[in-house]
């Protein structure tokens, strides 16, 4: 299994670029850059600068893999067209673009992530957390603040602490507030569910054309909820 250490004279930006394959990526305690590949090293295109940015495009196709171990907190960029990225440990801000691959983020500061039939899964992001896909499912388990958007797929945002906006033509959107937090959802025919701690006391407005919107909380000013729906239905409960 071909293998390469790099040594990184300051904070990692890293930058990777594949066609298809898996590319997988640990956020560690470590100050260097380990590469691994199925392919020989030397088929895969590195650059580094004196800042400590590093480039790695692969022109490979096919269901090979490439498996990097990065320092914890190492701001990542990664584009691939049919391949599956996946993120472990802790990393910082990160940019992934892809075609039709799924992308997992364990833990990452800040998130930008967009693909256009794929899936994408986060654990927790502390920052803002932007996903974006035409027909794949999003999801969000924890986040400081969240922006999702789909056309057909799913949207799934949960304990998040900060500002929500999400939309989706036909994608059933559930959000989950960790506080008291500006939402603001829009569908035309999925269903919106909007969960809201206890104790929290939020001001609705809340429309559908099919029905009467459902809300089961106290009413107050500690935050907004705004949601539409051509003829989706829309639920705001208590958690």
């Amino acid at each position: 299994m071909p293998e390469l250490t790099l040594e990184i004279p300051g904070h990692l930006e890293l930058h990777v670029g594949t066609r298809s394959g898996r590319v997988s990526i640990t956020g560690e305690d470590r100050q260097d850059l380990h590469i691994e590949s199925d392919a020989p090293i030397r088929d895969e295109k590195i650059r580094i600068d004196s800042t400590g940015r590093v480039t790695l495009k692969s022109s490979r196709g096919g269901s090979g893999w490439l498996k990097l171990r990065v320092p914890a907190g190492a701001d990542l960029k990664i584009g691939t067209v049919s391949g599956h990225v996946e993120l472990y440990g802790p990393v910082g801000r990160v940019r992934i673009t892809t075609v039709s691959g799924t992308i997992d983020v364990e833990r990452a500061e800040a998130l930008d992530a967009r693909s256009i039939s794929g899936t994408i899964t986060v654990g927790q992001c502390s920052g803002r957390c932007r996903l974006q896909s035409k027909s794949g499912d999003v999801s969000c388990n924890i986040a400081g603040q969240a922006q999702a958007s789909t056309i057909s797929g799913s949207i799934q945002l949960d304990e998040i602490s900060g500002k929500i906006v999400a939309q989706s033509a036909s994608g059933r959107i559930d959000v989950g507030l960790q506080t008291a937090s500006d939402v603001a959802v829009r569908t035309i025919s999925g269903a919106v569910r909007v969960q809201v701690p206890r104790g929290v006391r939020p001001h609705p407005h809340l429309r559908s054309l099919s029905g009467k919107p459902r809300f089961d909380c106290e009413r107050g000013d500690d935050c907004v909820i705004k949601a539409r729906s051509l003829s989706g239905k829309i639920e705001v409960l208590q958690a």
